[in-house]
């Protein structure tokens, strides 16, 4: 394959600063990406508005506009940090997550339900540290795979993959025959890592999230149908810089006695009770940046899409 000349400029620059980030300790790596975060934020003012807007959406009046400004700088902020825990996968050894991530004795449930040979799902919100969150199931001896697209540059994507095979973490490309892929994965012992608080672009779950009515994808809840197995909902929070907290919340059971649309809205409503929860408690931790805000509606264009279709969303 043949790669166009901005390829491989792209690729080099994320190499040489992949390299940077790397070779820096942990503290001294995010407070790079604390200042380039803070350019961002407050001279750039990259989405700034329209994150206070969600805020403001969801919250009301509970926050004074001071507040609201704090809410969405932290959560900027972990993104950027989230950014530079990403570039340093091939350094973040199981060891070293187990010194900075508090897990206590949450994993035992996962890991007990693993013992029976069954796979499972788990599911987190963009909260947090999301990269320090599969490094720590993938620590705590979890076989993580997970869905992905096709990134616009295939060195950069052929890069990020080496990386996090590095660590264990399999992906499956998206494509006509990735649900198949999925089940035997699942049938093999595996678990599926999701992240699911985005919109869906096609006709999805309607799902009661943050006081209003949202379009989610129904990958989740549908794969837990086909293959019986639980859906573990979980959450990480960052304490401070350099801390974390992992938790795994009780898991989410198909029900034999529900016909499968039924079940499927059960399966995706419960676990988006828990992220409902946790963003609730804890604002500052949630993505409010994201391109696809999941509380937008569904755009005209695309209800023509069946809800149906399994490859759609996961």
């Amino acid at each position: 394959m043949r790669h166009h000349p901005k390829h491989f400029f792209e690729y080099l620059v994320v190499r040489a600063v992949a390299g940077l980030i790397q070779c820096l300790p942990y503290r001294v790596a995010l407070g790079l990406g604390w200042g380039i975060a803070g350019f961002v934020f407050f001279v750039v003012r990259f989405r700034v508005s329209a994150a206070k807007a969600r805020i403001r959406e969801v919250f009301g009046t509970r926050y004074s506009n001071r507040e609201v400004n704090r809410i969405a700088w932290q959560s900027w902020r972990d993104f950027c940090f989230t950014a530079v825990e990403m570039v340093r996968i091939p350094v973040s050894s199981p060891a070293w997550i187990r010194s900075v991530v508090e897990v206590g004795d949450e994993a035992r449930k996962i890991l007990a339900h693993l013992q029976t040979g069954r796979g499972a799902v788990i599911a987190a919100p963009h909260m947090g540290s999301w990269e320090i969150a599969t490094l720590t199931s993938l620590a705590c001896g979890v076989h993580l795979f997970t869905v992905t697209g096709k990134q616009k540059n295939p060195l950069v994507e052929e890069y990020i993959h080496r990386a996090r095979m590095g660590t264990g973490f399999e992906t499956l490309q998206r494509g006509p025959y990735v649900l198949k892929g999925i089940i035997r994965k699942i049938r093999e012992g595996k678990v599926m890592a999701l992240l699911p608080d985005v919109r869906s672009r096609t006709p999805g779950v309607p799902t009661r999230f943050l006081g209003k009515t949202a379009n989610i994808a129904g990958g989740m809840g549908l794969i837990a149908k086909m293959t019986g197995v639980p859906v573990f909902p979980c959450v990480i929070t960052r304490q401070g810089w350099t801390r974390h907290h992992y938790r795994l919340m009780d898991p989410v059971w198909p029900d034999v006695n529900l016909e499968k649309k039924e079940d499927w809205q059960r399966i995706t409503q419960e676990v988006f009770d828990v992220f409902d929860r946790a963003i609730r408690e804890q604002p500052e931790q949630w993505f409010w940046f994201n391109k696809r805000w999941i509380l937008d509606p569904l755009e005209p264009a695309a209800t023509d899409a069946s809800a149906d279709d399994p490859d759609r969303g996961i």
